[in-house]
């Protein structure tokens, strides 16, 4: 049986990374990042060099999300993130819920576990849901992620992505948006 790489949120948006990749040159050894034609060191051509897992790149990239995470979790009431692992590849940041059924709890309840009425608890819940919101985006910015979108998940756990970039229109990142939950 077949399964989705991410594990989808049903508030907040899917930011990831890719599994980085690097061309090493057969005549120095010199990595190169990106998909570059001549090596930077040597000159060498590089255009038949096959691309490796950029091992110390992704450890770098997971360190900056966890770092990131670890600093927006001293700010958060009801919501943790963690940096968590695709299924096949790639890394995510994916957030989860302190409480179970927030907006279950009663004005005791709210009262006893927060010290405010539930009115005034689910105020801050979702201001803090969508302060969240924003510092993941604005995170996907800093170090370099993407967003992704589902467009479709079938019968057998699977689940195609796209990416969602600035530049797409807001009617699709909508209707995008719409399919994952």
């Amino acid at each position: 049986m077949a399964t989705s790489n991410f594990k989808s949120m049903r508030d907040f948006p899917l930011i990831v990374t890719e599994d980085l990749e690097m061309k090493v040159c057969p005549e120095c050894g010199c990595g190169q990042g990106g998909t570059p034609d001549k090596c930077e060191c040597c000159g060498a051509d590089l255009t038949e060099v096959e691309e490796v897992y950029d091992e110390l790149g992704m450890q770098d990239r997971i360190r900056q999300m966890e770092e990131k995470a670890e600093e927006l979790n001293e700010y958060l009431t009801f919501f943790t993130v963690s940096v968590v692992s695709g299924y096949y590849s790639g890394v995510q940041f994916y957030v989860d819920e302190k409480y179970c059924d927030v907006e279950e709890m009663d004005n005791d309840e709210s009262n006893y576990e927060f010290g405010m009425c539930r009115s005034k608890m689910l105020r801050k819940y979702k201001s803090e849901g969508n302060w969240l919101r924003r510092a993941l985006q604005k995170a996907k910015k800093e170090i370099g992620l993407m967003e992704l979108g589902v467009v479709a998940r079938f019968s057998n756990g699977e689940a195609m992505y796209t990416e969602i970039s600035p530049e797409m229109p807001k009617r699709a990142a909508l209707k995008v948006a719409v399919n994952a939950a």
